[in-house]
């Protein structure tokens, strides 16, 4: 998300806070548990896997490995949906490239547990180099991995409802230019409303309605109007003046000078290098555009 406007800013805030939430949580899980472990967490959101935090390089790497091959006790629980515990990494060999791993990184038993909120499931791992109650710790445990969870599906609900912003502000934006091109269908078809904008959606069925409002706005749009009716000010516009009869004895300028000079230099001292006089008459004793 971008951060052009008060709104997006606060909510890469609000995005930050909940990551910095889960990155807490999981940091200090095992504080909170009360045992000599270290936590990672891993999420599966409608199917897709997802890696959260770790409390530390070695547990990190110890949960990565079970990613290569897609086995060991975190992949355990995500099929059968309970709490997994390893009470000894060296004499179980279900998982031995797992094993290994921890034994190398001087872990000696793990656990593993589920926490459901909504469509995230937060697998929370805890690695420990002793043997720690891991059956009292379960409860608090599946605890701690459901408020994950939930952390994690609200921060999912904040991106989801700043996407939906977003495109409520282009919409918004879009309106004149969709109601500009029902206008012009109803004009062009004798038709009403609700027929003008069928035809746009037929129109557009394989394509953006907006961009085809867009471009019928466009079409029917003549290339003068660009400053708008009535422009008096225009590039365009006549010099002041013009239109209005001379004083008697006043010399007529010659024909195409005056644009000829305005269109080499504007300023009011080529008139008098051209040889154009300083004024083109009027009785209000109006003088020329470039010396007003």
């Amino acid at each position: 998300m971008t951060t052009r406007g008060s709104d997006e800013v606060v909510r890469v805030d609000a995005d930050a806070s909940l990551d910095t939430l889960i990155h807490t949580l999981t940091h200090h899980a095992a504080r909170t548990l009360g045992v000599d472990a270290s936590a990672c967490a891993a999420a599966t959101v409608r199917g897709c896997d997802r890696w959260l935090s770790a409390a530390s390089v070695a547990v990190a790497r110890c949960d990565a490995v079970q990613d290569r091959l897609r086995l060991g006790p975190r992949y355990l629980v995500r099929s059968t949906g309970a709490p997994a515990v390893v009470a000894d990494v060296a004499a179980d060999d279900r998982w031995p490239v797992w094993s290994h791993a921890c034994r190398v990184q001087g872990f000696r038993s793990a656990l593993v547990v589920p926490g459901t909120y909504g469509d995230v499931t937060v697998h929370l791992s805890l690695y420990s180099p002793g043997t720690p109650d891991w059956e009292g710790v379960t409860p608090r445990a599946l605890g701690l991995a459901h408020g994950i969870a939930a952390v994690v599906a609200a921060r999912d609900e904040v991106i989801e409802l700043a996407h939906t912003m977003d495109d409520l502000l282009a919409g918004s934006r879009s309106r004149v230019v969709l109601d500009r091109a029902v206008g012009i269908v109803m004009a062009q078809r004798g038709c009403d409303a609700t027929e003008a904008i069928a035809h746009l959606k037929a129109v557009s069925a394989t394509g953006d309605a907006r961009e085809v409002a867009a471009a019928l706005v466009a079409a029917a749009t003549p290339p003068g109007d660009a400053d708008g009716p009535g422009d008096a000010d225009g590039p365009d516009a006549p010099p002041a003046g013009a239109g209005r009869s001379a004083e008697p004895g006043a010399r007529e300028p010659e024909a195409g000078l005056v644009d000829q000079r305005d269109a080499t230099s504007p300023g009011a001292g080529r008139a008098h290098a051209t040889g154009a006089p300083a004024t083109v008459g009027g009785g209000s004793g109006g003088v020329h555009p470039d010396a007003a």
